[in-house]
């Protein structure tokens, strides 16, 4: 059971960096990057990543609305956050976690 669950979180954050990579690519579209061989790549990939998440994204919206907009909201973070922030992210996690549990001893 507890295999279960780990299993199933590991997907769904499969699914939120899947996500967050299609909405990143979106971004780099127009631009001097987004030619030739790197376009023709990079629809290729949001081709292939769509179709794979797409049914998975669904059936998370069907049976919890709460996770899917977890799920979006991640994305969401992910895809606002600068190059620092996304560097320094797991440092000020644990700094908060650390902080956490002296406040609780």
């Amino acid at each position: 059971m507890e295999e279960d669950i780990i299993r199933f979180r590991k997907a769904v954050k499969l699914i939120l960096l899947m996500q967050s990579t299609l909405e990143q690519m979106d971004e780099l579209k127009g631009t001097a990057v987004y030619k030739r061989d790197i376009k023709q790549l990079m629809n290729n990939l949001e081709v292939k990543l769509e179709r794979f998440i797409a049914p998975h994204i669904k059936q998370i919206g069907m049976t919890d609305e709460f996770l899917m907009m977890q799920i979006q909201r991640g994305v969401d973070e992910i895809v606002s956050m600068s190059l620092e922030d996304l560097h320094n992210f797991n440092q000020n996690k644990n700094e908060e976690e650390t902080d956490s549990k002296k406040e609780q001893e």
